[in-house]
Order: C-alpha cells, then structure tokens, then sequence
C-alpha cells in the first residue's frame, strides 16, 4: 500500500472528528468509546480516503502474529465495533464499505483537516502511534529557551485567564451540543381494569380522575395513581365532563356534555366532595371525551377557556373575560395545556372541514399563535397533551388512523443554551392503541389509556328479560331490514354489509377510506342510502346498489349531511345536517331531495332540528332538537310541527315501527335509562327496557347520539354489547 501523501493530526468527517495525537473519537464535541483495534482500522482507512484498505494489509499493521482464523474473527469484531460506534450500516453505509474478501474502503467525505503536525508511525509492536513532527518539536524546545519579559508578566496572566475562560466556554458549548440520547418507556404497569368504559381521564400526581360510561350513562370516579379499585364522586350531571385539576389538587373544572350542542357551562367541584358551583358567567364546550377545554393557569389565579372558535381569559373566578385569540379556519380548541412557567399555551386545534387535528401554541398573552409541528402529517393527526413539570419535554398522542394511536415526546428548547428542534420520539409501540391522559407530579411516569375494541349484537327477550346474541353475536351496529324482513345491511368496522337475516348471502359493499354510516333499504329492496363520515371535509350521503358497485354521490353541496331516509314510494331523500360539526356558515335545517330533478327543499319550520325519520305511511316526519332533549313531529298534511316528547336526557337513534304507529327511541344520559316508545297521536312515552345492566358499545361515528339501537323485524331492540377491554397503565419513563 503506498505511504500516505498527507500526515493529519485532526481528521474530520460528518459529526465525527479524529484525533490522531490523543487518540480519541468525537462526535459534535463529545467523546466516543472506541477501542485499540477499531481506532487502528479508522486511523488507515482515513489515512487513504476512497482507496481500498485490504484485509492483508490490515492484518500485517495490526495482527501480524495471528493465524488466519484468529485474524478473521478479530478483524470483523473490530469492525462491527467501529461501525456501532459511527451509527454506520453495513448494508447501506456513510462511511466504511465493505469490498467482499478484499478488504474496506472509507467513502464518506473528510475535509476540515487541521496542519500537518502529527504523523502516524509504526511501533515495535506494530500498532501505529501519533508522534510529534521535527518541526513542533523544533518550535517547543525554541519556546522553552524565551523567558518573558517582567513588565509583560500582567499581560500573560491576563491572555492565560482569557484562555482559560474561552476553553471553559468551548467545553460548555460542546457539554450542551452533545446528542442526548432518547427519552424512553422503562416498565409498564395496569393501574385500572374495572372493565367500564374510560372516555376520560385527569390527574393530580396521586389520584386518577376518570370519567367512565356504560354506555347509557358518564360518571365520575376516582383512583389511585398506584392501582386498585375505584370510587365514585357523586355529581348532579346526567353526563358529566372534566377539564382540569386546580394547581392546588382541591377542585375539578366540569361540565354537562348531556346535549348535541357545542357549548355549555362550566362548573367547579370541590375535592374530595362537594356541591358544584358555576365559574361565573364562563361558557364553553364541555366534552366527555377529552380534556383541557379550560384550563387553570399554573398559578391558579387565571382560567383560559375555549368557545367556538376563540380561545378566552378569565380571573379564577369568572370574571374579567377578555378574548385571548381567534383560531384560524373552522376549528375549535380542546386539551389546552399551560407551560410549567405559564408563559405559554399549547392546545388541540380540531378543523371540522379537513378533519384534522393538530397541536398549535400561543403566548399568554395572546401573540406568536403557530403550529408547532407544521407539516409533521397531512393531514396532521396530533392530539395536544402536557409538559414535564421541568418544562424539557412536551408529550402528545399521535393517531393517524381509527385504530392507531400512540404517545410521543418533544425535547424542549430551555435553559441559556437552546438545543436546535429534534423530531418527536415515539414513545410506545403496538397493535393497542394508547392515548395519552397526564403526568405524574415527579415526571417519572406517564399515565395512558389503551383499549382494544370489540362489540356484539344483542336482542332483548321479552320473556327471558334477557338480552341473547342476534345474527350468531356478530360485531356489527346501525342496522336497517328491508321492507319485505328478509334483507339487512349493517357496519362493521366502518364497512357496509348487506346479508340475509340468517346471515346468509353475505356481501360486502364498500371498502377503506369509505366509513360507512347509517344504512337505509330503499322501500324497493334495490337500493342502500348512506353516510361516508371520511368522504372528504365534509360527510356526504351516498346511494349504492344492493347488490354492489360504485357509490354514487347523492348531493354535491359545502355543508355536512346526516341521517338519509326514503320517502315510502321511493322518489325522494330526507336528510339533515350534523350539529356537533356545525361550522359558523351553517344552518341546520331538514331537507328533502327529489331524486328525479335532484331539486332540494326545506321543511318549514324545521330550523334546529335533525336526524329526520319519515313514517312508514308518508304521513308524518320525526325529528331531534340539536340539545338532544325533544322529539318533535311533523304533520305533512298540515304542515305544522308538535312538541312530542322532551325528555331529560338524550333521545337517540328514533325508529319507526313497521306499521307507523309507533316511534321507538333510545334514552340515554339519565339516572334510568331505558329503550322506548311513543304512540303517535300521545304526548307520553313508554318503558320497554331497562338498559342499566348492559354495557353497550359505541358506534364508531355515533358522537353525541351515543351508542346504536334499533327494531328487529319482530319488534324487539337490538343494541351493542361492548366487549372491548379498556385500561390506564402507568408508564415509567427515562428522561435524559
């Protein structure tokens, strides 16, 4: 092999830097473990950048006195431990390539070579060792000769203190621009299993704050951040929502989330109990599924709070609203989270007509509104969470798809020296997905919700008073029988299946992205009318034939459409609109498409109103204020609306009997919430059944209209019964 051209005492390349004199690897400033023999092998290679170094010559520099097989097995342990050491692949590399049976060759670019003052010479024993040139040892022997001059004496001391001062700035800079390695989970344990639905869930660092449901009902419970049972906080709510502990673990903000709409108000509850009183005059969106819809500031003396699509400021009481910022696009704000120094507010910005949600921050003070990871998805899939208490990491629940969801970690940029952004690292992994619900007050362990989803369909018997498997159990919701009882069509995690009642014939019609929702039989048994939730923004009602094919768009307009219903001879569609997506261009109302013409128009007088249902006789139209908490009906022979029923929780999933003299309803979010039924031409409802004992499973695009229920041909209720198993672990987590 031919001498090298240059001698180099500093070799750089990438992050990485050799030093020849003292024999040490570093990466960006910091030091990498890196034994006799691989150091050796880097020191050749970059010795002739781009040539190939052979085995031989390697094993002539290094091994000269071992066998052939001692050599092979030495020479390629060395090697997997300098490619470990520069994070290099063998099977696709940056910097060592692999020439088989001949030997290596350094492909990575070296520049940034300091002077030449150091060569590499061979020892004895034939190890190569860095060993000062004649000309530094020239220059060291002439400077031990000079003595400085007496009056310069100040003048040293000051360079030599300024030396020692850039030095520990150097090494200081260097300490802070030395990768860190990776926060990561270290043990996980389950906390709850109580097998009730978590929709949830809030912590103080010692205690779980948990909103469960069975389905039928939300309550409040508690338990300890150590595991084992729980315990219910009693609360005057038929469905009770939480946002937020207060900074001094005495109170909880909560709310009423038991209508359809998008605002209600915000209530505090004293811990461990208490009465609840009204936070002012605050209104906001209470929802039972997430959290940080308001929010205490770490201080507790301020309260931010969202409402449509402004985020607000209030004094810990109520008073002195003033607005913070107006949000951009249709969306609006939920899990909003004050950074540990209250400077900052981070939250979840859910876009109605993208369908998207993504993490966005502002300062307290209302400026610097941004995303903080613009572009990381499209469309972004990003659910806000929280801090550590030291403010160095910022940890969100990513899920880019119904079934996927997982917990990542931000490094945050604190302290003199901001670190540069580093991507997110993900946290956990697997087929369950997690979300995340809070910290614990050390910032040793997270806290996460993780479910796997599985349901099936019951019908209640009548005489047994029992509820029995229908369609042999099948995981399936929203079904619609033909006009004849022969047919069904149903979903199934999100996907449209048309059957017998026996289960025979079974087909499917539509396939991913399509999420079906809310089959309806045309009276002629040929057709299917739906709604794709994932069609685009918007959710769109679709006609497909029953025996398959392409989906035909039934409307082409700018506003989301919700339950399709067919009038009995078949020619027109009744749709309406869907409250809880309701953007601020949009006006609820119940209208009837002409499926000939394909000309639209209004019911009168059916302004904030939805989930029409059309009798089976023609004669009469069904409908849900947008509270959830009346069933109107619609008279078409004298056009004019009566207040039906009004109920104290939510009316769900009207169905007319087949003959049209009875509409059959679910009522959930009460303290006895039961399955019913009205008469047409009576102002009071009936009990068929008691729905407290069943765990009911929720539809997958339901929203506030709650779990699915329906008639079977014989009259009886048929409903979901959850199967699913539902979990908070606790997450021991290194954070570096």
């Amino acid at each position: 092999m031919p001498e090298p051209a240059i001698n180099r005492k500093l070799v750089r390349f990438g992050l990485f830097e050799l030093d020849l004199y003292t024999r040490e690897l570093r990466k960006a400033g910091l030091r990498i473990k890196l034994q006799e023999q691989p150091f050796q092998i880097l020191a050749m290679l970059l010795e002739h950048p781009g040539e190939i170094v052979t085995r031989e010559e390697l094993r002539k520099r290094l091994w000269p006195s071992d066998t052939f097989v001692a050599f092979d097995l030495s020479l390629n342990s060395a090697v997997k431990k300098l490619r470990q050491s520069l994070a290099d692949d063998s099977e696709n590399p940056r910097f060592i390539e692999t020439l088989y049976r001949r030997g290596y060759r350094f492909i990575g670019t070296v520049n940034g070579v300091a002077k030449p003052l150091y060569a590499v010479e061979s020892a004895p024993t034939g190890m190569s060792v860095a060993v000062p040139t004649n000309e530094l040892v020239r220059e060291h022997s002439h400077r031990q000769k000079v003595k400085p001059a007496t009056v310069g004496g100040s003048r040293w001391l000051w360079m030599t203190a300024v030396l020692v001062l850039v030095a520990a700035f150097v090494g200081t800079v260097a300490w802070f621009g030395r990768p860190i390695p990776p926060p990561r989970v270290l043990n996980t344990t389950p906390v709850t299993h109580d097998g009730v639905t978590t929709m949830s869930v809030l912590t103080d660092g010692s205690l779980l704050y948990i909103v469960e449901s069975t389905g039928s009902k939300q309550f409040l419970v508690q338990a300890s951040v150590a595991g084992g049972d729980t315990a219910v906080i009693p609360t005057p709510f038929a469905n009770v929502a939480i946002s937020d502990v207060s900074p001094d673990h005495s109170q909880l903000l909560v709310g009423d989330a038991v209508n359809t709409g998008t605002e209600g108000r915000a209530w505090v509850l004293p811990l461990p109990a208490g009465a609840p009183r009204r936070l002012g005059d605050i209104v906001t969106r209470p929802d039972a599924w997430s959290t940080g819809w308001a929010k205490w500031s770490p201080d507790g003396r301020q309260v931010a709070f969202a409402r449509g699509s402004e985020i607000y400021m209030a004094n810990a009481d109520g008073t002195n609203v003033r607005k913070l910022i107006t949000l951009p696009g249709s969306g609006y704000a939920e899990g909003m989270c004050f950074s540990p120094d209250g400077t900052h507010l981070r939250f979840n910005l859910r876009d109605l007509q993208s369908d998207s949600s993504s993490i966005w921050e502002v300062r307290s003070n209302g400026t610097d509104l941004h995303s903080v990871l613009p572009g990381w998805h499209s469309p972004p899939s990003e659910f806000a969470g929280v801090w550590s208490p030291d403010g160095r990491y910022y940890f969100f629940t990513s899920a880019t798809s119904p079934g996927s969801a997982s917990i990542w970690a931000i490094r945050e940029a604190v302290g003199l020296f901001h670190r540069p952004p580093l991507p997110p690292v993900q946290l956990t992994t697997g087929p369950m997905p997690v979300f995340l619900n809070g910290i614990s007050s050390d910032g040793k362990r997270l806290f996460a919700g993780g479910w796997s989803t599985r349901s099936e369909l019951v019908r209640y018997d009548s005489r047994s008073h029992h509820f029995v498997p229908f369609m042999g159990g099948i995981s399936a919701g929203e079904l619609d029988f033909s006009r004849d009882g022969k047919w069904v069509v149903y979903v199934s995690d999100g996907t449209l299946w048309r059957s017998r009642v026996d289960g025979s014939e079974r087909l499917q019609l539509t396939s991913p992205p399509v999420s079906a929702f809310l089959p309806r039989w045309s009276p002629d048994s040929t057709q299917i009318a739906y709604v794709d939730n994932r069609a685009g923004p918007l959710w769109r009602i679709f006609l497909i034939s029953a025996q398959g094919g392409t989906p035909q768009e039934m409307l082409s307009e700018n506003q989301n459409e919700l339950d399709p219903g067919w009038s009995p001879d078949g020619k027109q569609l009744v749709f309406g609109r869907v409250p809880w997506l309701r953007a601020s261009t949009e006006k609820l109302a119940i209208q009837i498409l002409d499926l000939n013409s394909k000309q639209v128009s209004t019911i009168p007088g059916s302004e904030n109103l939805f989930a029409p249902r059309w009798s089976p006789d023609g004669e009469h139209l069904a409908a849900v204020s947008t509270d959830g908490k009346k069933l109107l009906l619609f008279a078409f022979e004298t056009k004019k609306w009566l207040d039906w029923i009004n109920e104290p929780g939510i009316v769900g999933y009207p169905t007319w009997s087949r003959d049209g003299r009875y509409l059959y309803y679910d009522n959930i979010s009460t303290k006895n919430p039961g399955y019913r039924r009205v008469e047409v031409g009576r102002t009071r409802s009936e009990f068929l059944i008691d729905l407290k004992g069943l765990h009911r499973g929720f539809s997958h695009a339901a929203g506030p209209l709650g779990p699915w229920s329906g008639i079977a041909p014989d009259g009886s209720g048929l409903f979901e019964r959850d199967l699913s198993t539902d979990a908070i672990y606790s997450l021991e987590v290194e954070l570096p």
